[in-house]
């Protein structure tokens, strides 16, 4: 498993880093016969003039054979933002985890 990280108008910390790391390791369980699975995550600010509302984004892309999944989440605060996009792409590989497992039998 691969993650490559995006900062957009941020600077991303150790423990941020960490915590992301986890909650995405956590992901592989759904997934362990996939090699080179790519995580592709951004994390950022909307804007850089915002006072109010949500202004921290979490956006989290993998690509499971031929089906992009993809999850986004704004909320005020950055680790709330990574919990919600990060349970939203577990919801969508319990989906298409048997799916895709049959897919690669087959080949």
């Amino acid at each position: 498993m691969k993650i490559r990280i995006k900062e957009t108008n941020i600077k991303l910390n150790t423990g941020l880093s960490s915590f992301l790391d986890k909650k995405i390791k956590a992901l592989d369980k759904f997934l362990p016969d996939v090699p080179d699975l790519l995580f592709e995550i951004e994390l950022g600010l909307t804007t850089k003039h915002h006072q109010k509302g949500d202004i921290y984004k979490s956006e989290i892309q993998v690509q499971l054979g031929q089906k992009i999944l993809r999850s986004v989440s704004e909320k005020d605060n950055m680790r709330s933002a990574i919990i919600e996009s990060v349970e939203d792409l577990e919801r969508q590989l319990r989906k298409r985890k048997d799916a895709y497992l049959a897919r690669r039998k087959l080949k």
